[in-house]
């Protein structure tokens, strides 16, 4: 029979990286390994979110009403990072409402709010910016 060793556990919250603990699972069955090596395996370089600021301005001359309502923005290619969602949409210089079509797609559409019967002849191109929220690869 296996010689089976028992762990001292001390409750003084205060536990050094050289403390062992048991883990296992169902293939390898119970197993030692210090608390540094948790912390190793848990550890990612650099900063988990990176944003990244996206501007884009509306076409009031173009021809196809839906054209003219939209602005198309992409989220830039970040290395190592991976596209999550769209943050804080805001037009620049003016105040109007909008709206982003795919907020968890990184290639998609900001539409801005014209009032009903609004004649967009005569309106200047908007501009807005919004945030570009994306996520460390490794954790996606």
């Amino acid at each position: 029979m296996a010689d089976v060793k028992f762990m001292n556990l001390s409750e003084n919250d205060n536990p050094a990286t050289t403390d062992s603990v048991l883990i296992g699972n169902a293939s390898d069955g119970l197993k030692r390994t210090s608390l540094g090596n948790i912390v190793n395996l848990a550890k990612i370089a650099g900063p988990v979110v990176h944003l990244e600021y996206v501007e884009g301005t509306s076409n009031p001359s173009a021809t196809d009403d839906t054209a003219k309502r939209t602005i198309p923005i992409q989220a830039p290619e970040v290395a190592g990072y991976t596209f999550a969602f769209w943050l804080s949409t805001a037009t620049i210089g003016g105040v109007r409402p909008t709206y982003v079509e795919g907020p968890n797609q990184s290639s998609t559409k900001v539409w801005i709010y014209y009032a009903p019967k609004e004649d967009l002849t005569y309106v200047d191109p908007i501009k807005i910016g919004l945030e570009a929220v994306y996520v460390k690869s490794e954790l996606m």
